[in-house]
This record gives C-alpha cells, structure tokens and sequence, in this order.
C-alpha cells in the first residue's frame, strides 16, 4: 500500500495508539513499522495470532511482563567479541529473564488451541545459568559485586584495609597540634586516587609532602603528604589491579553471550514480535473491535465500523459495504455530513486488517487488495505549488495508471474545483475507467450526473449521508442505496437566507436538475417511512417475543410447581401407606396369637382386632379413579389435600 495512502488515512496515527499499549521500546518502534501486507494466508496468521494474545490476556487473565531493552547493538558487539559494559550485559540477563517467564507463562495457559503464540513461546532460548551469574556478579550499570569473583573478593578486601590505613595516619596529621595549624580544614580527601589533607597556601613548607590540587581561590593546597605516598601507591596498584580483574569477568561474560548471540538475538526478535501481537490485542480491546473476516475477492461489508480516530462520545457506528453486489459506491449528501470520514473508514479499516489488526467495528468482512489509492484533501497542491484541481487531476492520473482489478480506489469529491459541467462530465468518465479496469471504489460527490449514473450502470450503486429531516442537520449515518440531496436551498432557508433569494435561485435551477432534486427528496421520504414503519413492525415484534417468553417462563414455573406438589402428595401417601400396613401386619399377628388358644376371652378380642382391620382393606378399583389429576386451580404449599385410597387430607 502506497505510503502517501496511508499518510492520508493516518494509517500512522492508529500505529501511535498500538504503540501505546506495547511494554518495550523496541516493540513500540516495531509496531510504528508496520505496513499492511497482501498475503491472504499471513495477514489471517497475524489476526489468529491477535485472537490468541486476547484469550490470553482476558480470557485467561494471564500477565505478561516484557519490560526489556533493545540488545541489538549489544548483540552486535558480542557478536564480534567487543567487551560488554556492565550495563549492556544486565540487558541481556533482562531479556533472557522476560524470554523465560513468557515461556513458561504461555506454556501454562491451558487452552491446546493456542498453536501460534505457544509455538513461538516454545521456541525462546533461554540460559537460567547465564541469566543468573549476570545478575549475581553485577549490581548496576557502574558496579560489579564483590561475588564476582573471588581474586575480585581479595583485592578490594587489600583496597579497603590499604584505604582505611592511609586515613589512619591522615587523621593523626588532623589531629596532632603540630601540623592542624597549617590545615585549611580537618578533613582527608581524595585527588586523583590519592587521599591528601588541605593545607593552608602560606604554610606548604610546613608540610612536606607531593601537591595534587589547589583551591579555585588558590588558598588552599591538597597534599599528599610523604608518609602515605608509598601507602597511595600501594592502593592505586590495587585499583588497577581490581579494573583489570573487573575487565577479565567482562571479557568471560562477553564470551559466553557471544557463544549464543545468534540464539539470543532470535529470541530477542520473537520477544518483540509477542509484545507487538499483545499491543494489537490491548488495543482491540481497549477500542472494542472486532476480528475482521478476511478474503481476496474484493467484498467489504462493515457492520457498525467506527472511525478509530474519533472520540468514542462523538463518533457514528456506519455501514458500510462493497464488492458483492456492487462495485462503485457514490455517496453523496451535504457538506459536513460525513462523507469524507466515511470514505476514510472504508480504507483505514481495510488498511487494519491487511496490517493483522482488529478493526473497530461490531463485525466485518475486509478484502485484501494489491494496493489502496486515496484522493483526499489539496495538500500536494501546497507542496506542489498546484491549483486545487491540477493537484486532484494529477493525482487521478497516477492513479488510473497504477490500478488493476485487484485495487481499492477512494476519491473524495471527483471532479470538483472546476467547471460544474466538465467536471460532472470527467467525474463520469472516471468513473467508468474505474468501472472498466474492474477496480472497487468509494466516490463522494455532489453531481447529480454522478447520481443518475449510478442508477442506470450496473455494479454500481447510490449512497448518502442521513440527516435529520426537521433540523437539517448532519446525522453521519451512511444510507446505503438512496442517493443523497446536496441541501443547500433548504440549509440556506434554515439559517434565515431571505426568502426572495431562495426562490430566485430555486428558479435558477435547470427544470431537470430540479425534478431530479425533488425525486431524491420524495425517495428519501418515502425511505424514511418505510424506515419508521419497518421500526414499529420490529418494536411490535419484539413486544410480542418478550410476552411470548415471559408466558412461556409462567407455564415452566407452574409445571416445575405442580411437579414439586405431585412429589410431595406421592411422598407423603408412600408415608401412611408404610405406616398403615406396618400397623395392619401388627394387628393379623396379634390375631393369631389369639387364635392359638381359642378361648372366649381370646376369640372375642380377634374378633374385635379384625373390626380394626377392615379399614385397611383396599377398595375396588374405581376407588383409586382420578388419583393423581390435577386438581382445579393453582395448588400452593401448605394447601389441604385428599389423599383418595386412604381417606385422609
């Protein structure tokens, strides 16, 4: 895609805002990079590869730290065996540690389908090993740890004891009443690696010793005096020896990332690949955007797709489409009203896509295209010291030259900045070029040539900008297949423009123009009341569904009632037929015990138990005749009910 294209989109603005959500510089710079590609089957890799990053992120809540610096000029230096600087080899250790804990937090994420995204974590060289005597051995950019080594160990140890020396015999230089006179001050400090005392000027011979600094008043002399110069010279051949043994641990450590640079730049780069697709994935979902559907046969068509460079409070969700029915889109409509933002949606969402973006839109289908041409706006006449319409013609010229059949063609305003009648004519002539070479295109325009045009040609199509019908303003939702009305009497009307001059210039208006104007503006009515009943209908219908679901919700909760109550009468008619036939088999026992010993006493009481029995006997069958019906009415918990076979409630 041509970059002039893209500067006009302000393609490099969206980037901006990518960059933002990227953890590393070199990330936030690869991002910037990015160009749209036209290889179908990539450009979808990089969007799944976005759609992995967004599980992992919000699905699974994974945190992914990449806080790492750029290494490649590091790399570079190993690579050649260049001694790394302390700061430089903590850089390394830095991006080795990010390379393992993205690793090993991408491999936990349990969700197999992550192929992408785990197939490059699973490839990061990582050195634990490496990683971990770095960071041991060095504190910061400018010191190394004792631990280091263990030479390093004993030569700071003499450093110390040698220092704490010299100061001894100092302070009894500060401290003695014969030479604290001649000081400045009583204090020891440090010129040049050697420590001194400040004598007073006048009394340097008081003192003998090796001068290394005077004051800016000259007052003050800093003298080694000699009986720690052989001290002095003893701690600077320590510090050599402590920068000469900080040197060789620099050159081993260089020597083990030069071992690997090649491994380690290769997970430099995929690092910041992963930072990159996670950005794109913040800002998907920081903008609410969708994953587009992605194909090569030149269709668009956006559902509610928003201009990412507009303010969310402000911004029109459009749709939008092209390619399967029609190829040429004229949208037409005032001043104002959105025909230009809607013209640079269609190409900045395709530029999204075919860079492996999300798009801001609740869904879209975006075809990848060979390249993208866009004439917006004059400022090449600026830069060009062109007319506005020789800068726009210039401009149409490198365009038709370059298109093919596979090519995405907007134009803002064709035609315009010249004789109404030439350009209505040139814009159709273009037009039909377009049409010709099999390109798509986008055109906004207030011709009404251009409108008649796209009525009588076949694969093209009329668009206009809506507006409100009582204020005339601007509503910037785009009314894909009524063509538009410029406006400009009624806008006039509106704003107080006297109405003698209104009608003069209605007059003036060619008879045809006119009726054609007068046909748009009875189209748009009658849209507007097929609209406004179309959206009574769907306010009806969606009245009814919500009644029929709220009926369709009573009648579940009345059969889960009646099944509860049916559970329960079958339960407790289970309970007293148990507890009935436990006191029946009682009783028939207790009868024949009697009948065991036949006496009278005995006899009539069987007698009597069996009185007791007869209630038990179960009834003929109609007995049980509407056990289990439904009872008439609502039964409730807590209501009364007969249980038929027994005769109880």
């Amino acid at each position: 895609m041509e970059e002039r294209t893209l500067k006009a989109l302000e393609f490099d603005k969206i980037l901006d805002s990518v960059a933002a959500f990227a953890s590393s510089e070199p990330a936030r710079a690869a991002v910037r990079e990015i160009r749209p590609f036209d290889n179908i089957d990539y450009v979808r890799e990089l969007i799944d590869e976005v759609e992995e990053a967004d599980k992992i992120a919000f699905e699974y809540a994974t945190n992914l730290s990449f806080a790492f610096d750029n290494i490649d000029f590091v790399l570079d230096k190993a690579a050649v065996m260049s001694v790394l600087s302390m700061g430089e080899l903590l850089r390394v250790s830095r991006m080795l540690r990010v390379a393992r804990n993205v690793r090993t937090g991408i491999a936990k994420v349990p969700d197999d389908s992550l192929k992408l995204l785990k197939r490059i974590a699973t490839s990061l060289y990582t050195d634990k090993n490496l990683e971990d005597e770095i960071d041991n051995a060095i504190v910061s950019e400018t010191e190394m740890h004792d631990r280091a080594s263990e030479d390093l160990r004993q030569i700071r140890m003499r450093i110390r004891k040698t220092g704490e020396a010299i100061k001894t015999k100092l302070y009894s230089y500060i401290t003695s009443p014969s030479y604290s006179k001649y000081l400045q001050d009583n204090i020891v400090t440090v010129r040049g690696d050697r420590y001194v005392i400040p004598v007073k000027a006048e009394c340097r011979s008081s003192v003998p010793g090796l001068i290394h600094d005077q004051s800016a008043s000259g007052q003050t002399l800093y003298v080694e005096p000699m009986a720690v110069v052989e001290l002095n010279n003893t701690l600077k051949t320590h510090i050599i020896a402590e920068q000469q043994e900080i040197e060789r641990i620099l050159r081993a450590f260089t020597l083990k990332v030069s071992v690997s640079v090649d491994k380690i730049r290769d997970s430099f780069d995929k690092i910041v690949k992963l930072d990159t697709v996670f950005a794109k994935a913040y800002y998907a979902n920081a903008h609410k955007c969708c994953k587009p559907v992605v194909n090569d046969k030149g269709i668009i068509d956006i559902s509610k797709g928003r201009h990412p460079l507009i303010a969310p409070e402000k911004v029109v969700p459009t749709d939008i489409r092209l390619g399967k029915d029609f190829d040429l889109l004229f949208v037409t409509g005032p001043n104002t009203g959105g025909k230009t933002v809607a013209l640079k949606l269609v190409g900045l969402l395709s530029a999204m896509c075919a860079a492996g973006m999300y798009v801001p839109a609740r869904e879209a289908e975006l075809s990848l295209f060979s390249d993208v041409y866009c004439d917006v706006g004059d400022e090449q006449s600026i830069e060009q010291n062109l007319s506005t319409f020789s800068a726009h013609i210039a401009n149409i010229v490198r365009i038709t030259d370059r298109m093919d059949s596979n090519s995405l063609v907007l134009l803002d305003e064709l035609g315009a900045g010249t004789d109404p009648t030439e350009g209505a004519s040139l814009a159709m002539s273009i037009s039909a070029f377009i049409k010709e070479k099999g390109a798509k295109a986008v055109i906004t325009t207030h011709y009404n040539e251009l409108k008649e045009y796209a009525v009588v040609t076949p694969r093209a199509e009329n668009a206009s900008m809506d507006f409100d019908p009582v204020t005339y303003n601007p509503t910037y939702k785009l009314i894909v297949g009524t063509p538009g009305a410029s406006n400009a009497l009624l806008i006039a009307k509106k704003l107080g423009l006297n109405q003698s001059i209104i009608e003069r210039a209605r007059a003036g208006i060619e008879s045809g123009k006119l009726e054609f104007e007068n046909v748009l503006e009875a189209l748009e009515r009658a849209r507007r009341q097929a609209a406004e009943n179309e959206e009574k209908t769907a306010e009806a219908l969606k009245i009814a569904e919500e009644t029929r679901k709220a009926a369709e919700r009573e009648r579940d909760r009345l059969y889960a009632q009646r099944e509860k109550l049916n559970k329960n009468v079958r339960r407790e008619t289970k309970r007293l037929v148990e507890e009935a036939m436990t006191e029946a088999n009682e009783i028939i026992s207790a009868i024949r015990e009697l009948l065991d010993d036949p006496t009278e006493a005995n006899l009539f009481k069987a007698r009597k138990l069996r009185k007791s029995l007869e209630k038990y006997i179960v009834q003929e069958d109609n007995e049980f005749e509407g056990f289990g019906e439904e009872a008439e009415g609502d039964i409730r918990e807590g209501d009364a009910v007969l249980v038929r076979p027994l005769k109880v409630e």
